[in-house]
């Protein structure tokens, strides 16, 4: 086996991984590497218009980009961030077993474990917090924020997770709250056909309050600062960021910034403690 597509067929063949990803701009290198896998799906991340007969194939998914992999050393920066886009998109899940391939002036093959990596790292730090599964949804629907946006114009929002009787006392209302007259449940976060309902409530003026067990329990919040020297954010961050680093910094709460640029933060006491650029 002396060429990549060749040593990534063996790979596959060895380690028997759930998803395949790769990251090239090399139409020649997809459709080698498609043409002999057919049994497993594969997510191909490239800046290159899809390949026509690729997607007529039922196991492959084509994730536009926009760039092409880097040449220099910083690519496994970037192939990070394709990873944890994947993720947050649904593509790959926290059980997946990864065969990642990347092929451009650099050739790089890495195999993982989903559970080991970026996001899934994130819910360890904060599973004394927040339930595992409420942090995901709302990664998810952070996602839908900044790929849908409100009728097509990019938007963002600010979601406080757990701690409410704490966040209630440091926040008050902008707007009537909408959530009001819901049951405990009716809206949870857990169920993925809320998610549509919740995008559009998390992206009012304000922010948008869960419960630990993942309920809303108000929207178009807004966050009370008694002293403003108190929080200091990284220049060039706005308003939304100065909030959620400061109810983070007064009560348990965890805060997700979704910025309008597509970019998701994530603050615990005070301190941004994840980012990941969705665009």
């Amino acid at each position: 086996m002396d060429t990549l597509a060749d040593h990534i067929i063996g790979i596959y063949r060895d380690f028997e991984p759930t998803k395949i990803l790769i990251y090239t701009d090399s139409r020649d290198f997809m459709e080698e590497i498609s043409k002999n896998i057919d049994h497993v799906p594969i997510i191909i991340a490239t800046n290159k218009p899809p390949i026509s007969s690729l997607l007529s194939r039922g196991n492959i998914h084509i994730r536009k980009t926009h760039y092409s992999p880097p040449t220099g050393f910083n690519v496994l920066d970037e192939a990070k961030e394709v990873v944890l886009t994947c993720y947050a998109e649904g593509l790959l899940s926290s059980t997946d077993k990864v065969l990642f391939v990347i092929s451009s002036v650099f050739e790089t093959v890495l195999l993982f474990d989903m559970k080991d990596i970026g996001i899934i790292s994130l819910t360890e730090k904060l599973r004394d917090r927040i339930d595992v599964r409420i942090l995901e949804a709302v990664f998810k629907i952070s996602t839908m924020i900044v790929r849908e946006g409100k009728e097509g114009l990019p938007l963002g929002g600010l979601l406080i997770l757990g701690d409410v009787n704490n966040v209630m006392s440091h926040t008050r209302e902008m707007i009537k709250n909408p959530l009001a007259g819901c049951t405990p449940r009716e809206l949870n976060i857990l169920d993925r056909d809320n998610w549509s309902t919740i995008k559009e409530y998390s992206m009012l003026d304000g922010a948008i309050l869960f419960d630990k067990d993942g309920s809303p329990i108000s929207a178009g919040r807004y966050v009370m600062f008694n002293k403003m020297n108190e929080i200091t954010i990284k220049h060039g961050l706005g308003g939304r960021h100065l909030a959620a680093a400061y109810i983070s910094s007064k009560t348990k709460a965890i805060s997700v910034v979704v910025s309008s640029e597509g970019v998701i933060y994530i603050y615990k006491d005070g301190v941004n403690i994840f980012k990941l650029n969705m665009i």
